[in-house]
């Protein structure tokens, strides 16, 4: 993977960072990726990293870096492996349900990078490459049990030339 994926997010939060100083956020979260391609349907373990600005409060700007891992197959003694990123902004919208419990729901932008490394028996590996920019959503449910902390469950699908990578993810997030 190339470091554009990287380079667009921090320029991102460059833009973002004056706006910080009231109202942004950062996070961390760890889940389940999952990546589809042809007959390939395997899962893995991603990240994501990311950080926003929420400017009303049912309404943030957020931009963020997803690791879909490496998710691998074995097929006859064919070995496959996918690894997958994606750097996204997202317009992210809170519906709250009760003090502490917020639904979330994101539509955005991404630009992504997937690679497939295909391993027949006694052959070299074959190695396939995409990358490419487009839509990106999510959804999931925040748990806020102060001003500062949060712990979000979040479900993110990029859109891209393989059938399907998302991430089913936990995250914590800390205010500022």
């Amino acid at each position: 993977m190339n470091l554009r994926a990287v380079f667009i997010l921090l320029t991102v939060l460059a833009v973002l960072s004056p706006a910080q100083a009231r109202g942004g956020y950062i996070g961390l979260g760890i889940g389940q990726s999952e990546i589809n391609h042809g007959q390939f349907d395997e899962t893995g373990t991603g990240f994501k990293v990311f950080g926003g600005f929420q400017t009303h409060p049912y309404f943030a700007i957020e931009a963020a870096y997803m690791n879909f891992g490496e998710p691998s197959e074995n097929r006859s003694g064919t070995e496959k492996e996918y690894e997958a990123c994606a750097a996204a902004i997202w317009a992210k919208g809170f519906w709250p349900i009760t003090r502490s419990i917020d639904l979330l729901g994101k539509a955005g932008w991404a630009y992504w990078e997937a690679e497939s490394y295909t391993t027949p028996p006694g052959n070299p590996t074959v190695k396939q490459s995409w990358e490419g920019n487009d839509f990106a959503w999510g959804l999931g449910a925040s748990f806020n049990p102060g001003k500062k902390l949060s712990i979000q469950l979040e479900y993110e699908e990029v859109n891209n030339d393989l059938d399907k990578t998302a991430l089913w993810s936990v995250s914590g997030l800390y205010r500022f």
